[in-house]
């Protein structure tokens, strides 16, 4: 079975003030990747590059191959959005994932569809990515993050 780490970053829509949520993952029950009930919010400046990076990682280093055996009650979009319902953190925020596949590492924009993000492909079908050539920096991986 291959090493997949995935962490997901959400970006409010907002320019100035917006609330940024990193989450680590782990796996479900039946192997497949499910976001961690905690994380980090935060509310950097824009051009914060390099924390936004070293908060990334710190995900990084939460996320592991362990069953989440217990999930809290609470609905994802209360405990990390502050929002009333799910469609309105997918109306409120973008979403990036940040993945590592056995060493090969790589940033995925997602956009709202129905309810649900699914990878943004640009006008030729082809899915927006960025793969770096090996290990980023905190600094680049955080300004990549924020185009």
């Amino acid at each position: 079975m291959k090493k997949i780490i995935l962490i997901s970053i959400a970006k409010e829509k907002k320019i100035k003030d917006f609330r940024l949520v990193i989450t680590p993952s782990g796996r479900n029950r039946i192997g497949g990747i499910q976001t961690k009930d905690y994380g980090i919010i935060s509310y950097p400046d824009k051009k914060d590059f390099e924390k936004i990076g070293e908060l990334i990682y710190w995900a990084f280093n939460e996320s592991d191959d362990k069953v989440i055996e217990r999930s809290s009650n609470t609905k994802i979009e209360k405990q990390f959005y502050n929002c009333s319902s799910y469609r309105k953190v997918l109306n409120e925020y973008n979403e990036v994932w940040f993945e590592s596949i056995e060493g090969m590492y790589k940033i995925s924009l997602l956009r709202k569809q129905g309810n649900a993000y699914v990878i943004f492909e640009d006008e030729n079908k082809e899915a927006v990515e960025y793969i770096f050539p090996e290990k980023p920096t905190a600094l680049e991986l955080g300004t990549k993050v924020m185009e």
